[in-house]
């Protein structure tokens, strides 16, 4: 139920007003990125997506699958090559300076690896291309900021799809813009091919709840190749679609966004290609007992995997399937799609092996979607941000496994209950006059 005034944020800004909010709210951001020191190329996995982007931009698709060291698909230094390519002089490196220690853990734990790799500031790494390392905002770590703009744009087309603009749409923004998440995801773990992904996945409900089934999946399609995950809140567009035909106007053109993507690296660089998109590939690790439910399982670290990328898949299958029984036809509405996608992702969390911040994002950016689109204070959204990023993450060092692992599984049940929560019962058909 509504707790607001009907009327709040329903009228429309007018563009010049919506373009100085969305500056705004990009420079707020911009400001947590500097305040947090920068995107940091230790402890993180920039170089996982700006050297594949440096090999994309010379034309070399082999070597970028090579250096995808992390599974991610293409879809990130496929979007940013171009720029890197039209502004090598300035934004080209795909290292930069960084003066944040190497974390404890890294030196301790491999570090003759994680040394060749980080802290690129000191002099035994030497230089660029024969010049220093440039500082963060003059080398590849800008373009993050892009994949800021695109959650943006993307959140605020979906809520705009929803009925909602203006003031709502301008705190929508402030709040990704301080978003934890958000600025994790570039400061810490240096995973803007996330924000990207969510953003487009946004925009490609926008257009579900506008009819435009081939545009959804045509952004479907990319938020893909940015990350896999994206198949999750795809699966609740699926499910809303009013019929096959619909579907099959997504499904097309999600599967040819994605072939003309992919099929280039397979075809020079198909092992490689293979392991960054089916994310299962794990290289000298056997065995490791982490604070989640599933990374508490024995099991092999390949098996863990396996659990983590299908097992959701699957999970949301079932709820999209529920969804639809249950609602008969009345998902393509704005508060039932979203509240059936945040499901969805956050299916995610319930299989994860690992506990980092930025695998909040996709379902506090839905959480808060919902809040603003249902016009209700973001009391879930907000206190469901706050612990999971400050009382869950801090403790997890702190406590036993176990215990974090039940806190983290609890993290993944709220936002799935108050996502199922939206779809109501529809109108069953009538029962024929002959069987009454």
């Amino acid at each position: 139920m509504s707790v607001l005034a009907p009327g709040l944020g329903s009228k429309p800004f007018s563009t010049p007003v919506r373009l100085a909010v969305y500056a705004g709210a990009c420079a707020v951001f911009v400001a947590v990125v500097f305040i947090r020191g920068g995107p940091n190329p230790a402890e993180t996995d920039a170089h996982a997506v700006t050297l594949p982007t440096t090999a994309i931009s010379h034309g070399d698709l082999g070597a970028a699958e090579r250096q995808t060291v992390v599974p991610n698909p293409p879809g990130y230094p496929l979007l940013m090559s171009p720029l890197v390519l039209a502004f090598r002089p300035w934004i080209g490196s795909p290292r930069w300076c960084d003066d944040k220690p190497v974390p404890k853990i890294l030196r301790t734990t491999a570090p003759a690896y994680f040394l060749s790799i980080l802290g690129p500031c000191t002099a035994r790494h030497g230089a660029d291309h024969g010049r220093p390392y440039p500082i963060w905002y003059r080398s590849q770590a800008i373009l993050s900021i892009l994949g800021w703009v695109v959650l943006a744009v993307g959140a605020g087309m979906l809520l705009r799809a929803a009925g909602g603009g203006g003031v709502a749409e301008a705190l929508l923004l402030m709040a990704l813009a301080v978003l934890p998440s958000a600025s994790d995801a570039i400061a810490q773990t240096f995973h803007p091919q996330d924000l990207m992904s969510v953003g487009l996945s946004c925009a490609g409900m926008s257009q579900a709840l506008r009819r435009r089934w081939v545009m959804v999946g045509v952004l479907f399609g990319v938020a893909f190749l940015c990350k896999q995950f994206a198949i999750l809140p795809l699966l609740a567009v699926l499910a809303a679609a009013p019929g096959w035909r619909a579907r099959a106007r997504v499904v097309v053109p999600v599967g040819a966004v994605v072939a003309a993507g992919v099929v280039p690296f397979y075809l020079v660089a198909p092992v490689d290609t293979v392991r960054a998109m089916t994310a299962v590939f794990v290289a000298g690790v056997r065995l490791e007992k982490t604070p989640t439910v599933v990374g508490l399982f024995d099991m092999l670290e390949a098996t863990k995997l396996t659990v983590a990328r299908d097992a959701p898949i699957v999970l949301a299958a079932v709820l999209v399937v529920w969804a639809r029984w249950r609602a008969r036809g009345t998902l393509l509405a704005p508060a039932p799609l979203v509240g059936l996608a945040l499901a969805c992702l956050a299916t995610r969390l319930v299989f994860e092996i690992s506990l980092l911040n930025y695998y909040f994002l996709a379902v506090g950016v839905a959480m808060l979607l919902l809040d603003v689109i249902r016009r209700r204070l973001p009391v879930w959204s907000v206190g469901w941000i706050v612990v999971t990023r400050f009382v869950v993450t801090p403790l997890a060092p702190h406590v036993a496994l176990t215990l974090t692992a039940a806190l983290f599984l609890a993290a993944a049940l709220v936002p799935i209950g108050l996502g199922l929560a939206q779809v109501k019962r529809g109108p069953r058909p009538p029962v024929p006059v002959a069987l009454r």
